[in-house]
């Protein structure tokens, strides 16, 4: 049973992203990854790997295999004009070889091998990207997310692994927790103040959640409700469960929910709707995508 169910799986993966896998040549690979980033148009990737030296590690055939994650062009002519300004100063080399490493991983994964919440180490040490495989509202597979990029071309071999193109480049590097997150942000101030009477913490920094943070606009709204608020820990424990998914949902994964629903920890159902950004049970997307190392984080302009 259980193998029959891995099947369908697996086919229904396939038939989803049969348009953007190229059909193996039957001689098999051709190219080394880098050469293959130059056949697939990804010139600014490929400039990146000539600034930071990983082109040799990615042309020699002896090295590898290696999955590299590349954004495409567009990808990079979409960043925000602040994150584009610092890649193209090239006195800031540490950045740029940051950005490069964390999206080369060890090994050659076939995106037919991915699992939802899958995590897979990067060449940044210490640091890692999430995979994810988010469903349709009508329950079947639809999108395959690398640390909240969408795969857009899958499994383009090369003689040294495989390139796996991206519609977005991973530029935010998550280095902390959701918790440590909420201490340190300038907008989360009043929620930060909560997780700490609620003692709530470590519950914040189990896997594979989602968080979506109500602003400190939020509670100011709220005036004296917000200071009886600070009273009561079980009240604020059952805030905070109300804003938490027991699954990571980058707004790709929520985007495909149009007109569906996610359900948060205490099993209520949050509607999501898409008109001019992300909606999540009325509440809109206001900061999206912090990624974490235990999961993703939105901020939001309302309670849930």
């Amino acid at each position: 049973m259980f193998k029959t169910v891995q099947v369908v799986v697996l086919l229904n993966l396939a038939n989803c992203f049969s348009q953007c896998i190229a059909t193996p040549p039957k001689s098999g690979p051709k190219w080394s990854i880098y050469d293959l980033l130059d056949e697939l148009g990804l010139k600014s990737f490929s400039g990146l790997l000539e600034t930071t030296g990983f082109m040799y590690t990615l042309s020699a055939n002896a090295s590898g295999p290696f999955t590299v994650y590349a954004p495409t062009d567009d990808a990079f002519n979409n960043l925000p004009p602040s994150v584009m300004k610092k890649l193209q100063n090239d006195d800031n080399w540490r950045l740029l070889h940051d950005l490069t490493s964390y999206h080369l991983t060890k090994g050659n994964l076939s995106f037919l091998k991915w699992s939802n919440n899958m995590i897979t180490s990067t060449l940044l040490d210490g640091t890692s990207i999430r995979l994810n495989i988010y469903n349709n509202n009508s329950g079947e597979p639809s999108i395959m997310s690398v640390s909240g990029a969408t795969l857009i071309k899958a499994d383009q071999q090369a003689t040294n692994g495989v390139v796996q193109v991206i519609d977005r480049v991973l530029y935010s590097i998550p280095d902390d927790t959701i918790s440590n997150y909420i201490q340190e942000n300038s907008r989360l101030r009043k929620l930060a103040m909560l997780m700490q009477i609620a003692g709530y913490q470590d519950s914040l920094d189990k896997q594979n959640i989602t968080l979506f943070a109500p602003s400190d606009a939020v509670f100011e709204e709220m005036g004296a409700n917000f200071t009886n608020l600070l009273t009561n820990a079980s009240t604020i424990k059952a805030l905070f469960r109300n804003h938490t998914v027991n699954n990571t949902f980058y707004t790709n994964g929520l985007r495909i929910l149009d007109g569906g629903y996610i359900t948060n920890l205490p099993g209520t159902k949050l509607p999501i709707k898409i008109n001019q950004g992300v909606y999540v049970s009325g509440a809109k997307l206001v900061e999206e995508d912090v990624s974490l190392k235990n999961g993703v984080l939105h901020i939001i302009n309302k309670l849930l």
